[in-house]
């Protein structure tokens, strides 16, 4: 069999946008079929593929398909393959054919995903990158879906700490969405994978997305929601997730504030409190290398204002007035000691001369 003719039958395969249990029927049983010529026209005359379906894979470009595959070096995996994950390889739904750009690893089996709105606070953002960078360093494979907010964090967060993290897209491998996160996208593909079931050329349309979730959930052994309206994809991920007898962690916010109401709903429904990264590892039976956490030094050896003004900072945001108010300082001394803290690596600027603390 050439290489070739099998990487054309699987995109061929995979444009037909039949169900998954259909597609692994397909695979399961004609193997053979997979290094013929007339694949799809063989699988009609053997009552597999109607003929609707079989015209509307004639309509697309596969040959550019193929160049895009082979020339961004994209691998396909089916749900036979020993490189296929093995969380996902558990499921009955899960991607018969999956598109992966970078590496999967055994060790990303030991993963959470993190999860939330594109439109998170401050707070949400600092949280999913801190849980995120505290799983990582403990050789957790941080799961998401490479949007803005929430997904961009968690990402983040994995990637400080040289961590694994897999980016799950709701388009096909060679179109990045959103645009911005590019850079992100390159950066994951050395640390971790882009991972779709859809083909080439696939556009971000909405109902990709639920799709997306599923995998998200069954790529990990628990979903931590960070922030979620009431009408969020988040809810799409969680439901998924319970659906595989996944843990699902929400995190404890203001009952006021919009972003929130969804995940605070479902701790009325039982999700666990997430309240650090603690609450993972006893609750969710993940794998944990016991690496050397190198206590910091970061606040050795630095005056006592400047200790003092980060003993005020919180993963909220303060301003500087409010800062000044509380250490009893003038603003301009504030700044100063805040240019010392962001130097050291112990604070973030957000914007508007607002602050807030980064984990030691």
């Amino acid at each position: 069999m050439s290489n070739n003719q099998w990487l054309t039958n699987l995109l061929k395969l995979s444009n037909t946008k039949i169900d998954a249990p259909r597609m692994r029927e397909i695979l399961t049983d004609n193997k053979k079929l997979l290094m013929e010529d007339n694949f799809l026209d063989k699988l009609y005359k053997f009552g597999k593929l109607s003929q609707n379906e079989i015209e509307r894979v004639k309509k697309i470009n596969i040959d550019k398909q193929l160049h895009i595959v082979k020339s961004k070096e994209i691998s396909l995996f089916t749900f036979e393959d020993a490189d296929y994950p093995e969380n996902l390889k558990k499921l009955g739904d899960s991607p018969p054919i999956l598109y992966c750009k970078g590496k999967l690893s055994p060790e990303d089996n030991n993963a959470v995903a993190i999860v939330g709105t594109r439109r998170a606070t401050e707070y949400g953002k600092t949280v999913a990158r801190n849980l995120a960078k505290e799983l990582s360093c403990r050789g957790v494979t941080i799961i998401s879906g490479l949007a803005r907010g929430i997904d961009t964090q968690a990402h983040l967060g994995a990637l400080e700490e040289n961590g694994r993290t897999i980016a799950v897209m709701g388009t096909g491998i060679d179109r990045i969405y959103p645009t911005g996160n590019r850079n992100l996208a390159s950066r994951i593909i050395k640390n971790g994978a882009l991972v779709t079931e859809l083909p080439p050329f696939s556009p971000p349309l909405p109902y990709h997305f639920p799709s997306r979730n599923r995998i998200i959930s069954g790529l990990s052994r628990a979903v931590i929601a960070i922030e979620a309206p009431l009408k969020s994809g988040v809810l799409s991920t969680v439901k998924w997730a319970l659906e595989y007898g996944r843990d699902v962690y929400a995190l404890p916010a203001d009952i006021t504030s919009e972003v929130s109401k969804g995940t605070n709903r479902l701790l009325k429904m039982g999700a666990i409190p997430i309240t650090g990264y603690q609450d993972i590892l006893n609750n969710t039976g993940l794998d944990i290398k016991e690496k050397e956490i190198e206590k910091s030094d970061k606040l050795e050896h630095i005056p006592e204002n400047v200790r003092k003004v980060y003993e005020l900072l919180e993963l909220k945001p303060k301003t500087v007035d409010i800062l000044a108010y509380e250490a009893k300082m003038k603003p301009q001394e504030i700044l100063s000691l805040m240019l010392i803290l962001e130097m050291k690596g112990l604070a973030r600027e957000i914007g508007g001369k607002r602050f807030i603390r980064e984990n030691l």
